[in-house]
């Protein structure tokens, strides 16, 4: 079963995940490390800030900075968006962009304050135009909160770093349990030594757990299109993990 890492900011320039290309293959690198096979950039989309235009035109200069530089040692990299979620984005004009290229799968970032029923009504209007949220680092928002979301039937993803702190996992257990989780992320910014612990100390937690959520996480990017790698990097900003 593939490894796959569903939320990390890995474009280069694209948000403040990653200045550049070559903070952009060490943080790739720290994914390898960790055992990760596949990854979803995952750069951050704000309705109030940006035009979808503006938007899509950025991000694929950045991903094109970070694609020439790629191989095959480094994890698949796949891009979409983290989409603030905010009511009324299901008439967003072009919001198929924002999904994993090549899907329906649409990764929805909460605000962290002001929000109610309304929201919950607007993804789940999302969901009836033929998308599939998933909602980001669930971990973050009151659990009353996102009860309501998942009641629904609305898809969670889960952050590597809620691992680290056993008290708070139980709390989640459920969630997991239940299939309500579907994906996992490291949410990486930037290139932090001892990077790739918190996602292996996640997958060494969950077990067999892990390969269930990734077998999920793999109906969800089934038809997307990856970055395509070239044959050798560009040797200024070729990167190991030491």
């Amino acid at each position: 079963m593939p490894i796959i890492d569903f939320h990390a900011h890995i474009l280069p320039g694209a948000d403040h995940g990653s200045d550049s290309s070559k903070t952009s293959l060490a943080q790739l690198a720290l994914l390898r490390a960790a055992g990760v096979d596949a990854v979803v950039a995952t750069p951050h989309f704000y309705p109030h800030m940006h035009s979808m235009q503006s938007f899509l035109e950025h991000r694929a200069r950045c991903a094109e900075r970070l694609v020439r530089h790629l191989t095959p040692a480094y994890p698949t990299a796949f891009v979409g968006a983290e989409v603030l979620a905010c009511e009324g984005l299901e008439h967003m004009e072009g919001l198929e962009h924002l999904a994993v290229k090549g899907t329906r799968t649409l990764l929805l970032e909460l605000p962290f304050s002001g929000w109610g029923h309304g929201l919950v009504e607007t993804v789940l209007q999302i969901r009836e135009h033929g998308f599939t949220p998933v909602l980001a680092h669930v971990d973050r928002y009151p659990r009353a909160s996102i009860e309501e979301f998942l009641h629904e039937g609305i898809l969670a993803q889960l952050n590597a770093e809620l691992f680290a702190h056993p008290l708070r996992l139980r709390a989640y257990r459920r969630w997991i349990e239940n299939g309500a989780v579907v994906a996992l992320g490291s949410d990486l910014h930037k290139a932090p030594k001892n990077g790739h612990r918190p996602f292996q100390k996640m997958c060494a937690k969950l077990g067999p757990e892990a390969d269930r959520i990734f077998a999920r996480t793999a109906e969800l990017l089934e038809g997307a299109v990856p970055l395509t790698p070239t044959e050798a990097p560009q040797k200024e900003e070729a990167l190991v993990l030491t």
